[in-house]
């Protein structure tokens, strides 16, 4: 092969490769460009229930509490006495009709007892979640509803906390009036989230809440300091955030200690699980 031909072939391959450098240089800057203009990815919001830290280890007392209804045949409470120090974890359970959700209306301060002492600690800052969802304003958009709450909050975080309950797009413009009942369950939830207390009354909270929904809530509760009592059937739900059951029944509450597993093996006479066979169930 010539001198000049071996030029010729040399000077073309070296075009070549220039070319390419050239368009792999101009593919770089369409993309780096192209992630210039993307939205920055936002961090999972992740809630943290900070309880106010002016309640006593004392919560709330029940003396010889009685409750009746006319028309039942028995009282729905019936001399029974009952303590919630800081730091407990209550799921109540039993039978319908048996005054699960009139323990936490009493609590609450909007049923009285009958007879029998009730004692709530100076300092205690109740939040409740209601199944009627009495705490919302349902001329309120959620997007308004938790501007309201948190005016310290900017709107993307509003939208990123509604977010992570499941709203998006037009949901979170629309008047809670015109939302589902699950709708506005997952707002109050996030409502109660936002506030400052240290006791958490809630009446089945893991209703019409999707699998992402129920673990936010959960972590949540998990953290929280304070103290919390909780209606619910959900008994998943129950293993993962109490620590004592109250088993409600003909006019008693008869109180077990640990979870919701512990409480159906302490019903068969069994012990509780220890921790190496918990990781395995």
């Amino acid at each position: 092969m010539g001198a000049l031909q071996q030029m010729k072939r040399a000077n073309k391959y070296d075009k070549s490769i220039s070319a390419k450098h050239k368009m792999i240089e101009r593919m770089q800057q369409e993309l780096k460009a192209l992630r210039a203009r993307m939205p920055k990815k936002r961090k999972d919001l992740v809630f943290s229930l900070e309880a106010t830290d002016k309640g006593s280890m004392d919560v709330l007392m029940i003396e010889d509490g009685t409750m009746t209804f006319e028309g039942l045949e028995r009282p729905i409470l019936d001399k029974q006495s009952l303590e919630v120090r800081k730091g407990d974890r209550i799921g109540i359970v039993g039978g319908n009709g048996q005054g699960k959700t009139t323990l936490l209306k009493i609590i609450n301060g909007d049923l009285k007892l009958d007879s029998g002492i009730f004692d709530l600690a100076p300092g205690c800052e109740i939040g409740y979640f209601h199944q009627d969802h009495a705490t919302l304003d349902f001329n309120l958009t959620p997007i308004e509803q938790i501007e309201k709450l948190r005016p310290d909050f900017q709107y993307g975080d509003i939208r990123a906390a509604l977010g992570r309950f499941q709203f998006s797009g037009e949901q979170v413009s629309t008047k809670l009036a015109q939302l589902s009942g699950g709708e506005r369950a997952r707002v109050a939830l996030l409502k109660l989230l936002l506030e400052e207390n240290n006791l958490l009354l809630m009446d089945e909270p893991t209703n019409h809440l999707d699998m992402d929904s129920k673990d936010t809530l959960e972590e949540a509760l998990v953290n929280y300091s304070g103290s919390l009592i909780t209606v619910s059937h959900d008994r998943w739900f129950l293993d993962q955030v109490v620590n004592r059951i109250w088993e409600v029944d003909s006019g008693t509450v008869k109180v077990y200690y640990g979870n919701y597993t512990d409480y159906v093996r302490a019903k068969k006479g069994l012990p509780p699980l220890a921790e190496d066979e918990i990781s395995e169930v």
